[in-house]
């Protein structure tokens, strides 16, 4: 990473780190890294392994609709809101706009990360620390790590709120559809605002 010296133009070369052919790579270290967690909480946790999270739910089929249906509306009111006030001036404001801003995702590069990511994470927070901690919880906790709170302004408020209640969807989602649901909705959520912060930043 540099950091420029000016003062009012400190950019950071993520774009650089984010790119290319290492992009694979660091997605699969952190699909394993997000499942072999899921898999201590597990053993120390649970009676039963990790594939009992996978085993409840509606049929493959519906999982597999709904979540693309899910995902795919999820990402329609993130986009409509963030393309208005108070939303639409303050997304730079967060880590993982820049990064996705200062990068040059191929269409495959959004694909594998978000496949990637809609997997791993959903494994991780909906199968393993849901039933642990319940949705509210688990929410809170998957929003902030990620670093949407901010509370700066009303449209960093509003994103907050909003990207608790996507996570909040998910958490209904394994509950009442399944995981495999819950993985496809997060991973069309992502492949779409990928493509949209592609587009509006040429």
């Amino acid at each position: 990473m540099e950091l420029e010296n000016s003062d009012n133009e400190i950019e950071l070369d993520i774009g650089m780190d984010l790119s290319g052919r290492n992009l694979v790579g660091l997605s699969l270290i952190s699909f394993t890294l997000y499942l072999i967690t899921a898999i201590l909480i597990y053993h120390f946790f649970f009676d039963e392994t990790l594939l009992s999270a996978f085993e409840h739910g509606n049929s493959f089929a519906n999982q597999i609709g709904i979540g693309l249906l899910s995902g795919g509306a999820a990402a329609g009111i993130i986009i409509f809101f963030s393309t208005r006030p108070p939303m639409g001036s303050i997304l730079e404001d967060f880590t993982i706009f820049k990064a996705i801003k200062n990068s040059n995702f191929s269409a495959f590069d959004r694909v594998q990360l978000s496949l990637f990511a809609g997997a791993g994470e959903e494994i991780l927070f909906r199968g393993a620390i849901q039933p642990l901690i319940g949705i509210w919880f688990t929410s809170i906790i998957f929003v902030a790590i990620h670093g949407y709170f901010k509370f700066k302004s009303a449209g960093h408020i509003l994103f907050g709120i909003l990207l608790f209640c996507l996570s909040m969807m998910l958490g209904f989602l394994y509950e009442l559809i399944g995981l495999v649901s819950a993985m496809i909705a997060h991973a069309i959520y992502d492949i779409i605002l990928l493509g949209w912060v592609a587009r509006i930043k040429n």
